[in-house]
């Protein structure tokens, strides 16, 4: 019976068949359509995210590289004489063992790198009848809990020297030379470009020479240090904080412009770094929200139709076969066949389009969810709830009296 009503409705069960179809395929699609959307944009989020990652890694470096030329802007000096003393001599007068940078480097500190030892005079360079100062340094001393830092002023050897801008381009000095200093020669190691009026006028030697020369071994007069990355608004606090618990008896001076041009220079990166990735965040967030609303329309839209189409086919294939159900009646079918044959159509109608909808996905590649070929058959056999319930409650010979 069920293929001979088939056969003999053929477009009524077509129409339904496809009207399943069809419900199924833009449902399935919609949905996989915005998780597709997800994984495309996640993907694309990564790509983007290396991508920045991967420049702001690298102006970071340029940034480091350019401002690391601003040289050390950290200088600790021992306590014992006023700062302003310091300032206007040059450097300090008062010495504190060499072991306190060691003490410095195998701290935990934070706030400061590139620790730099160095012992500094004023003397007479007697063979070329001048007064010049003479820093004493041997290299810069690593802090234990960090990785190794390309040095900002290379380490000396001892028995050569490096030369302020006034010093060699006054005197026609240059690197490789050999000159002598109070009747002790010095290889000519570097030859430096104008940088401040302190350091033009300077000369550096090996700090155990320079040791040597002022008497003071193992003494140092100073400890030069960078700055940290952190453009806070008590920067120096912080460091003399940090500092103070492990060298009560140090005082410190910041050189803040350039250390704040280095901080706020590197923050800045890192703040439009942020600020762009949370701008394709929100953009994001406001298409995938887009399609969010639209599917969550559609999607219930075509379902209804559907639902609607088939009921309405259901109830236009009762009332042709309302003859054909009184008879049965009338020859004593039961009222559970009778729906069997109904309500089994329907599910027949929903097992083919589930089928349809199933072949449709494997040739365009949306998934398609197990659940569907139990859900759907149920689904229609729903839709014709109604119609059979109006079939059932029809009396028989009020079908029949008219045939």
């Amino acid at each position: 019976m069920f293929l001979a009503e088939i056969k003999h409705r053929k477009y009524n069960f077509i129409l339904g068949t496809l009207a399943v179809a069809a419900a199924i395929v833009v449902w399935l699609t919609s949905t996989d359509s915005l998780a597709s959307f997800d994984r495309n944009t996640e993907a694309q989020l990564v790509e983007l995210e290396e991508k920045t990652n991967f420049e702001l890694k690298k102006l970071e470096d340029d940034i480091r590289k350019t401002m690391k030329g601003l040289g050390f802007n950290v200088f600790l000096f021992p306590k014992g004489e006023e700062l302003w003393q310091i300032k206007e001599r040059g450097y300090s007068e008062q010495t504190m063992p060499q072991d306190s940078v060691n003490k410095l480097a195998e701290s935990k500190i934070v706030t400061v790198n590139h620790l730099l030892p160095q012992l500094s005079r004023r003397i007479h360079w007697k063979e070329q009848k001048r007064s010049i100062l003479l820093i004493g340094i041997e290299g810069q001393v690593p802090i234990a809990h960090r990785s190794k830092k390309k040095p900002i002023m290379s380490p000396l050897a001892p028995g050569s020297i490096n030369l302020g801008h006034d010093l060699h381009n006054s005197l026609g000095i240059k690197k490789g030379d050999t000159i002598t200093l109070n009747e002790k020669n010095y290889l000519v190691a570097q030859t430096h470009p104008p940088r401040n009026f302190l350091d033009d006028g300077s000369a550096w030697i090996h700090l155990d020479e320079a040791q040597e020369i002022f008497g003071l071994k193992d003494q140092i007069n100073a400890i030069l240090a960078l700055g940290c990355n952190c453009a806070s608004i008590d920067r120096l606090g912080e460091i003399r904080s940090e500092i103070s618990t492990i060298l009560p008896d140090v005082q410190i001076i910041e050189l803040g412009s350039s250390a704040m041009v280095r901080a706020e220079a590197r923050n800045k990166v890192g703040d439009r770094a942020r600020d762009a990735k949370q701008a394709i965040l929100e953009n994001r967030n406001a298409a995938r929200n887009e399609r969010a609303r639209f599917s969550s329309v559609l999607s219930p839209l075509i379902a209804a139709g559907a639902f609607l189409a088939l009921a309405y086919l259901a109830f236009a294939n009762v009332r042709e076969r309302l003859p054909e159900i009184g008879t049965l009646r009338a020859i004593g079918v039961s009222h559970l066949k009778i729906a069997t044959l109904l309500l089994g159509r329907a599910a027949l109608i929903g097992l083919l389009g589930t089928t349809l909808a199933f072949v449709i996905s494997i040739a365009t590649s949306f998934p398609f969810p197990g659940t569907t070929w139990l859900l759907t058959p149920l689904a229609c056999a729903a839709t014709a709830w109604l119609s059979t319930i109006y079939a059932l409650t029809k009396d028989p010979v009020t079908i029949l009296r008219h045939d």
